[in-house]
C-alpha cells in the first residue's frame, strides 16, 4: 500500500494532520474556513479531532493545525465530492482495516501489556528502594545502647554508680512508653546480658529528666 499522506500512530488510534490534508485534497478555500465549516457536519473536538498550535517554516506566528481521526479524514474527503477525495478516502479505508485487524489488535494488545508490566516493575523496584530507604532510616535512628555505652558515645561522663541507675531508670521509660528493650550480650561473664535502648528512648528519657 503506497502512503499518499502521512499517518500519525502515536495516539490511542491513526491520525492525519488536518493541514496536511487539506493540501493534499487540493482544497483552494483557507485552511481555518474550510475546518471551520467542515465541523459543521457534526465533527467533535476530543473525539474526531484535537487541536494544536504548530509553527510555520518561516519562523513566524504560531498557526492553529488539528490532528484528524481516520474516520473523521475518511468522511471530509467524502464530503468534497472529487477524484482525489475518492482516491484518499478508499486509501483511509486500508488504513483503517489494517489497523483493525487481528494482528494488529494483538501487537496492541502485547504491547499495552508489556507497557504495564514494565510500570509495575517499576513501581516495585520503587517499593523496594522506599523500603530500603525507610530501614536505614529506622536502623539509624534506632540504634541500640547500653547505659554503658551511651555513656562512652555521647561523653556523658556517669560514673559507674550513675550509670547502673540511669539503666534502671531508662528501663521504666521504655516499658512506660512500650520501647522495646533488647538484650546485648557482653564480653564480662561477671554480667552476661545487658539490656540495651533504642536512641530514640534516650533521647526521650534525658529530655525527660532535663525537664
Amino acid at each position: 500500500m503506497n502512503e499518499l499522506i502521512t499517518i500519525n500512530y502515536e495516539n490511542d488510534k491513526p491520525m492525519v494532520n488536518g493541514r496536511e490534508l487539506h493540501a493534499a485534497l487540493g482544497i483552494e478555500t483557507r485552511y481555518n474556513d474550510w475546518f471551520f465549516r467542515m465541523c459543521e457536519y457534526g465533527f467533535v473536538e476530543g473525539r474526531d479531532f484535537y487541536s494544536f498550535l504548530s509553527k510555520t517554516n518561516t519562523g513566524g506566528r504560531s498557526s492553529t493545525d488539528h490532528q484528524i481521526s481516520i474516520n473523521m479524514a475518511k468522511q471530509l474527503c467524502m464530503i468534497q465530492r472529487s477524484e482525489i477525495g475518492r482516491k484518499f478516502r478508499e486509501y483511509f479505508i486500508q488504513i483503517e482495516e489494517a489497523w483493525n485487524s487481528p494482528e494488529k489488535i494483538m501487537e496492541r494488545a502485547l504491547q499495552i501489556a508489556h507497557q504495564k508490566a514494565l510500570e509495575a516493575e517499576r513501581k516495585i523496584f520503587g517499593l523496594i528502594e522506599e523500603k530500603e530507604t525507610l530501614e536505614i532510616a529506622l536502623n539509624e535512628s534506632l540504634q541500640y545502647y547500653t547505659a554503658a555505652k551511651y555513656n562512652k558515645k555521647f561523653h556523658k561522663k556517669w560514673n559507674m554508680e550513675q550509670c547502673h541507675k540511669i539503666g534502671k531508670e531508662i528501663a521504666a521509660y521504655c516499658r512506660g512508653h512500650a520501647v522495646e528493650i533488647k538484650k546485648c550480650e557482653t564480653n564480662d561473664e561477671r554480667f552476661g546480658a545487658v539490656n540495651s535502648y533504642p536512641l530514640i528512648a534516650w533521647e526521650g528519657y534525658l529530655n525527660a529528666h532535663d525537664n
